[in-house]
């Protein structure tokens, strides 16, 4: 006999997968991961993302980019983590730390995005 997912934990998971189907969120999460500090500053992690999406460091993130993923990030993208508690945003500090949601965001993430890798080659993971 099968589990099967109640409704609330379809829910759940549909809300999850929600919030993580834009780049930038599951970049946010990913650069949440891999820092040394477990509270990020919303300019340090733009400027990650920015650099990212750039092809260049951090450091070199600037200018109209780095200002682009800055605003979406605090205007969109991390609202939309923290409603879900994939995150915890504080926006008058603008500071970002793992919510209690982070784990399973990551793992699902990781899930997908080594499945795609693996059925049609290409993608990446970053942990």
């Amino acid at each position: 006999m099968g589990v099967f997912m109640t409704e609330i934990d379809s829910e759940f998971l549909s809300n999850l997968y929600h919030a993580l189907r834009a780049n930038r969120r599951r970049l946010a999460v990913q650069k949440l991961k891999a820092a040394d500090e477990n509270v990020l500053s919303v300019r340090k992690l733009a400027r990650e993302i920015a650099g990212h999406e750039m092809g260049i460091t951090a450091r070199q993130a600037t200018g109209e980019p780095y200002r682009n993923v800055y605003n979406a990030l605090a205007q969109t993208h991390l609202p939309t983590l923290a409603e879900v508690d994939i995150i915890i945003y504080d926006p008058e500090r603008q500071t970002v730390s793992p919510g209690p949601n982070f784990t399973i965001a990551l793992l699902l993430i990781i899930v997908n995005e080594s499945t795609v890798d693996a059925l049609y080659g290409f993608g990446s993971v970053e942990i």
